[in-house]
Parts: C-alpha cells; sequence; structure tokens
C-alpha cells in the first residue's frame, strides 16, 4: 500500500464523513469504504473508485480527482452508488452484516 492510497483515504475518509456507517479498511493493496458492510468504494492503484456492476462484473470506476476536493458532490456521487449496491442482491456476501441489515 502506497503514500498515495492512503492520502485519498484521508481525503475521501474527510470528504465522506455525512455518510452514516462509514468504514474505511484495507482491502487489495489500498482501502475499502464500506457502509454498514457494504463496500461502495476504494483508494486503490492510486485513485479514488467507486464500485459498480457492469453484466456478471464488478468493476471499480475511477472517480474525478477533483471532486475529493468537493465533499457535498462526493456524498451526493457516493449515495448513489449506495442505492444501486443496496438494491444488488450479488453486492452482499452470504453471513455479512449488510446482508442481514434490517432483520
Amino acid at each position: 500500500m502506497g503514500q498515495v492510497e492512503d492520502e485519498i483515504r484521508i481525503d475521501a475518509e474527510d470528504a465522506l464523513a455525512a455518510i452514516d456507517g462509514l468504514e474505511v479498511r484495507r482491502v487489495f493493496s489500498g482501502w475499502g469504504f464500506y457502509r454498514h458492510g457494504l463496500l461502495f468504494a476504494a483508494a486503490w492503484e492510486g485513485e479514488f473508485r467507486f464500485r459498480t456492476r457492469q453484466g456478471r462484473h464488478w468493476i471499480y470506476e475511477m472517480v474525478d480527482p477533483e471532486i475529493l476536493g468537493h465533499p457535498d458532490e462526493l456524498v451526493i456521487a457516493a449515495r448513489r452508488i449506495l442505492e444501486r449496491l443496496e438494491r444488488e442482491p450479488a453486492a452482499r456476501k452470504p453471513g455479512s452484516r449488510a446482508a442481514h441489515r434490517g432483520r
């Protein structure tokens, strides 16, 4: 894990502080951003990325680095991603905290 990913993590975590239940954990060779156990973003390979699904595959789409300096815009974009992922059954692993939410 590099210094760039650490800097992105700090900026993104500060910007996303308005998201209830935000957790940041090590993943891949970077950092994963979770809400109630659901992975929705990552600081990875020198970039901040949102997790999305295309067909049967998970992808991590690069976020414009400028948005990290605009917390309101980043929170809006993150909430859109979270809404999509929360409707996606494949976004949760069986037995995960996200899968049990609301029970």
